[in-house]
Order: C-alpha cells, then structure tokens, then sequence
C-alpha cells in the first residue's frame, strides 16, 4: 500500500494537490502564519536580533554559553532601555511645547 493512500476507495488529484505544487508556489499551505503580517514582523526581527547578537558575541568570545547568555540578556536590557529613552524624549517635547 502506498505511503500516501486513504480509506476512502476513490481517489483524487484532491488528496495530492499540496504534494504536488512546486515548491515555490502557493501549496506551502504548511506555513500558514494565524497573525497578521504587521504583528508577526516583530517577532521575525526578534529572532533575527538574537541571531545577530549571538553570533557577535560569538565571534568575540568563542564561548557558546557566553554568547547565548549576552543574546538572550541584551534585548531585555534594550527594552527597559528604551522605554527610558521614550520617556526622555516625551518629556522633552511636552518641555519644548510649553516655551
């Protein structure tokens, strides 16, 4: 029996469609994203900012544990940091418009 086959005794084009897209078409439907693009992009950046500060960290250690820890620390650290940094700003405009 075929890997492939169904109980049911007819069978389709239906059943293979997806197996039978390119790969470059519109059959990845494996990769549905259930979010909208706009919220899924932070996350997509997220990723990239740990893979890029480990890898730097990396290439300056050559210590994988030391290079995890600094790319899993260093976007919490950025976060708190620029929630102080919009804090600044905002009170330097609310500053600026009271002149």
């Amino acid at each position: 029996m075929c890997p492939h086959s169904h109980s049911s005794a007819v069978s389709g084009p239906h059943d293979r469609a997806a197996d039978a897209m390119p790969s470059g078409g519109a059959g990845r439907r494996w990769f549905r994203v259930p979010v909208s693009p706009t919220a899924f992009k932070p996350l997509t950046y997220s990723v990239m900012h740990l893979m890029v500060a480990v890898s730097v960290a990396f290439a300056l250690t050559r210590d994988w544990r030391i290079a995890l820890g600094v790319g899993i620390i260093e976007p919490m650290v950025q976060t708190v940091a620029y929630v102080f940094h919009e804090r600044a700003w905002a009170m330097g405009m609310r500053r600026r418009v009271g002149q």
